[in-house]
């Protein structure tokens, strides 16, 4: 849930760099990245694959106008790469519901939110994929328990990424501790891409 501004930092460098974002050259740079920053407390393989997914569809969702095929070509792109990588091989099988056709359709009682990587992925993709807007994604996602901030985060910063910061209701920000210092942040991480 700390790694979305990894997406934010690539779309900025492939606006820059010229070529397609999952050509050789960057996808082994882009994940060697991902996969620094997920070690800094969670090295294991899986927590690494989970942020990698993520980042995936993260960064794909920025300029993305259909959710669910966009979703669907970035755990492809995911899968190819992860599948390539004999150290990421045992890992990767955990996660073969996402990977699955029906795994939206899958009903909300086989989808666990627990504070386990694999879990939280899922039911945040879940979420995403089973809402049309911001809010009933991160209320979905708090309604499943358990692992409720975790879950919400990630589910609301994958709806952020696809429907906008301005689809965040007001309510929801005005109740924002400091928000003005989390604002003046964001300001200033996208200055510094600039």
């Amino acid at each position: 849930m700390r790694m979305l501004p990894l997406a934010f930092y690539y779309s900025f460098i492939d606006k820059r760099i010229a070529g397609e974002f999952f050509d050789n050259r960057k996808i082994e740079v882009f994940f060697d990245c991902i996969h620094n920053v997920s070690s800094l407390t969670h090295a294991h393989k899986r927590s690494q694959i989970a942020c990698g997914v993520y980042l995936t569809i993260a960064r794909s969702l920025l300029e993305a106008s259909d959710l669910k095929s966009t979703i669907d070509s970035s755990l492809k792109k995911v899968n190819e790469y992860y599948g390539n990588k004999e150290e990421y091989a045992g890992d990767l099988k955990h996660y073969e519901r996402l990977f699955d056709a029906g795994f939206s359709s899958l009903p909300e009682q086989e989808i666990k939110s627990s504070g386990y990587v694999v879990d939280t992925l899922e039911a945040a993709l879940w979420c995403l994929l089973n809402t049309s807007n911001y809010k009933d994604c991160v209320l979905k996602a708090v309604n499943l328990g358990e692992d409720t901030d975790t879950v919400a985060a990630v589910a609301g910063g994958l709806a952020g990424m696809f429907y906008g910061a301005e689809s965040i209701p007001k309510e929801w920000l005005n109740q924002l501790a400091r928000r003005d210092f989390i604002e003046k942040l964001c300001e200033d991480f996208y200055d510094s891409l600039s």
